[in-house]
């Protein structure tokens, strides 16, 4: 049965470039920004620093809402509803996937301006999510 998820989401924004992951789901690589699922409980905030800790080994601080974006994962049935909040990393940090327990095949990042994100192709990246950066 289809279900909706409700998702939090990182735009991390570092050296005016903002941070894409690239993961592989079902042998295919897709982009997509930090985050995951809220567990009951957590306030959005308290998810989104728990999410990107386990994704990237870094503590983020978060900063205004930047709106809402959705994409459907045909495989699994679902729908994800991200709630998306820009971000930035601490003053030195360093990316590392090896912390993560999730069952995650996080294979790279990508750091892109503006422009990149809304102009070029990224398989996984949403019209709504450029709709949202392009309106910041």
């Amino acid at each position: 049965m289809p279900k909706i998820i409700s998702s939090i989401k990182a735009l991390i924004i570092h050296e005016n470039k903002f941070l894409l992951l690239k993961e592989r789901v079902h042998k295919k690589d897709i982009w997509d920004l930090p985050g995951g699922k809220v567990e009951y409980g957590e306030t959005p905030q308290e998810a989104l620093k728990r999410e990107v800790r386990e994704e990237l080994y870094i503590d983020v601080n978060i900063g205004k809402s930047v709106g809402v974006w959705w994409f459907f994962s045909y495989h699994h049935k679902h729908q994800v509803i991200c709630h998306t909040f820009l971000c930035t990393p601490p003053k030195k940090f360093e990316i590392d996937f090896t912390h993560n327990p999730a069952d995650e095949e996080m294979v790279g990042f990508q750091w892109v301006t503006k422009e990149e994100l809304l102009n070029q192709n990224f398989e996984g990246i949403t019209d709504s999510l450029r709709e949202l950066v392009a309106n910041l």
